[in-house]
């Protein structure tokens, strides 16, 4: 199998001759050593969005003030603001962290909820085509169901700002709960529309969730599990494959089962021990055999070396067994963890031990 068949098998429950490995694509920067992976059978998970939005009653101003980039959002109800500061080196694909968010008091609210609802939405499936042909068999592409993949809950922490935003967001939801539910409110009826339009993207795996673990499995149980609910089921109705992002590594005994009610077809992201608290074991036990478990290698253990980063490997391949419903991948790190020469090559040692156990430990079994 090629690495496109071999990943088109574990999402359709059928048998791939091995176990994929897939990293996100911009976690691994183009190059020989790419290469290299590539032609050994490793795959890339690009992400992408076929929609584009745009708000026809809002203006937009961008400045440069000093060492930061000010957007101000001029709207019928008030102006708000962001501001970023860029040149940070390997931090995210666009080296900028938003470190000012649009909502700083109780007056930004309307700004930002009228936003919400004058957002537009169009379809441009020539972006998931392009990116289908560019990857050819060594890649599959990922449809972007909702903005930052997170449901509304969790998306509007980010009108509050990148950095430092966690507390300024739930204290908000203590002192001013009416205008933080109108702004809820808003942001899953923007995240409705937008969903919509997803069931006529030409993907058919769409990335719909993202459980970061901030919030407790409560919040979680009533602000969140409700949306998946309602749209996990109906977009997988239609032929969709929901990918949940779940980086909640050390919280996940509390949302396992809540996971397993949603009923996704892919969780990934998931990090098992020493990092994560839970194995393959107990969430295949939580989940069922036909959830694909996408997962996020804990690369802190190439820093033990090749051969223990190995064995670790092929101890996961045979806790999964047979492994037909696994995949192997970073997303949260990967090469973006190479910041010198010692690092860079710490990486790829790892990188290889993870291929070399794939290689000599991870052919699925077929099954009779």
């Amino acid at each position: 199998m090629n690495f496109l068949e071999r990943i088109n098998a574990t999402l359709h429950n059928e048998i791939p001759d091995r176990v994929p490995f897939a990293p996100y694509d911009n976690l691994f920067p183009r190059g020989s050593f790419e290469r290299e992976m590539r032609n050994r059978g490793m795959g890339l998970l690009k992400r992408i969005s076929t929609l584009t939005a745009c708000m026809p009653n809002v203006t937009i101003e961008h400045r440069v003030d000093g060492d930061t980039d000010l957007t101000v959002y001029h709207t019928p109800e008030g102006n708000v603001s962001t501001r970023s500061r860029g040149g940070l080196g390997r931090i995210n694909d666009a080296q900028v962290v938003e470190i000012e968010g649009m909502i700083k008091d109780v007056h930004d609210y309307d700004p930002v909820i009228f936003m919400l609802e004058d957002t537009m939405f169009q379809a441009d499936n020539s972006v998931y085509y392009d990116n289908v042909r560019d990857l050819g068999t060594d890649g599959i592409v990922r449809d972007y169901a909702l903005d930052y993949e997170a449901a509304p809950y969790g998306a509007i922490r980010r009108y509050f700002g990148e950095i430092n935003s966690l507390d300024r967001w739930v204290y908000a939801q203590m002192d001013h709960p009416d205008h933080f539910a109108a702004l809820l409110d808003a942001q899953t009826r923007r995240d409705e529309r937008r969903l919509a339009f997803m069931v006529d993207s030409p993907a058919e795996h769409l990335g719909l969730g993202w459980l970061e673990g901030i919030w407790g499995p409560e919040q979680f149980r009533k602000y969140e599990l409700p949306f998946y609910e309602k749209w996990v089921p109906y977009l997988q109705s239609k032929g969709k494959i929901c990918a949940l992002h779940c980086d909640a590594t050390k919280s996940m005994k509390g949302y396992k089962d809540l996971i397993g009610r949603v009923g996704f077809k892919v969780v990934e992201a998931f990090t098992p021990p020493p990092v994560g608290e839970l194995s393959i074991t107990e969430v295949r036990r939580a989940w069922g055999r036909d959830t694909v478990i996408w997962v996020n290698f804990p690369e802190t253990l190439f820093y033990s070396g090749y051969e223990a980063t190995k064995q670790y490997a092929i101890d996961l391949l045979k806790a999964d067994a047979p492994g037909d419903r696994l995949v192997l991948s970073f997303t949260e790190m990967g090469l973006w963890g190479a910041l010198n020469d010692e690092t860079e090559r710490i990486f790829k040692a790892g990188t290889r031990a993870i291929m070399d156990a794939i290689e000599e430990n991870g052919q699925v079994p077929v099954q009779v």
